[in-house]
């Protein structure tokens, strides 16, 4: 599976529409955020006395998606997920890996991608709007990658597991990276790793294909909708269909039964044997039938 393509996140994206236009209902605000990614060009929205086209509504959507994402404050929200990053690196590698550090770790990494996924998601929006705003698209780009690089760095000085020893080659291989995350929380928000550190650490993501030029952030966004759609389809089917008790609806037409004397089983056995008596093959009027049917029989019938 791509990246993102889980959906795991995709109600951030309902959320915004709720958050921007405040006045419509969830149900509402998914048909919103549907229209505007999948309907033609010339698709305009009516909210209030203003009239929103398309283009509009992309740019209104990723700017309300930004402002969920960073509380408009993105210094702190970037110093928190740097320490947390530095805490997990530390706590699991410090000789033992406890239920705690393990869910610290995974508590990080959800948040990460969580973050990362609106950011990006916003990012397609404004590119999508066609919006020409180059400080914005290279902001998100540039947190985008930050993020990644921080998730790769917890990925590759842990382990995913728990409730294990940790040898001292792993926490002397672990320590210059904790030391590098705390210096960068502390040098602030417009600082980051230098190229050489990238490449000595292995967390490069200057050239993902998802952040390149060349990537078609408009036909991104209609296949996540996509998906968005098939999995509450599947899940709309799953919630609304009930197991079937065939006990209960056989031959429930032929013999209707009574709330205050229901059928036992001794009676029922006795009620399936008479309707299968009745198609019991009677092998003396099978030949009788067949006499009738010979030259000179006409249509007597004989009776035994």
């Amino acid at each position: 599976m791509s990246r993102y393509e889980s959906c795991t996140y995709f109600d951030e994206l309902y959320k915004a529409v709720n958050d921007a236009f405040p006045l419509i209902d969830s149900s509402d605000a998914r048909t919103l955020l549907r229209e505007t990614i999948l309907a033609p060009d010339d698709y305009t929205v009516e909210y209030g006395e203003d009239t929103y086209d398309k283009m509009q509504m992309m740019h209104i959507i990723a700017h309300q998606l930004v402002i969920n994402c960073a509380n408009n404050n993105p210094q702190k929200v970037f110093s928190e997920i740097i320490e947390q990053a530095a805490e997990v690196i530390k706590h699991m590698n410090d000789g033992y890996i406890s239920d705690e550090d393990f869910e610290l770790r995974e508590a990080f990494l959800k948040r990460a991608e969580h973050h990362e996924f609106v950011l990006f998601s916003s990012l397609a929006l404004y590119k999508a709007s066609d919006l020409q705003n180059d400080d914005i698209y290279h902001e998100l780009l540039l947190n985008i990658i930050r993020l990644r690089e921080y998730q790769d760095l917890v990925l590759n000085y842990t382990r995913d597991e728990k409730n294990i020893e940790i040898d001292r080659d792993e926490f002397q291989r672990a320590l210059p990276v904790y030391k590098m995350l705390k210096s960068l929380q502390a040098l602030g928000y417009d600082y980051n790793f230098s190229p050489k550190e990238r490449a000595a650490m292995g967390i490069e993501h200057d050239d993902d294909e998802d952040l390149t030029n060349s990537f078609n952030y408009y036909n991104w966004l209609k296949r996540l909708m996509l998906l968005q759609l098939r999995k509450e389809n599947l899940s709309d089917i799953s919630d609304s269909s009930q197991p079937v008790n065939r006990e209960e609806h056989s031959f429930t037409s032929s013999q209707p039964q009574s709330a205050e004397e229901p059928i036992g089983l001794e009676e029922r056995i006795a009620q399936l044997r008479g309707i299968y008596d009745k198609r019991r093959f009677d092998r003396n009027r099978f030949i009788m039938l067949e006499k009738s049917k010979e030259p000179g029989t006409g249509d007597k019938e004989e009776i035994n």
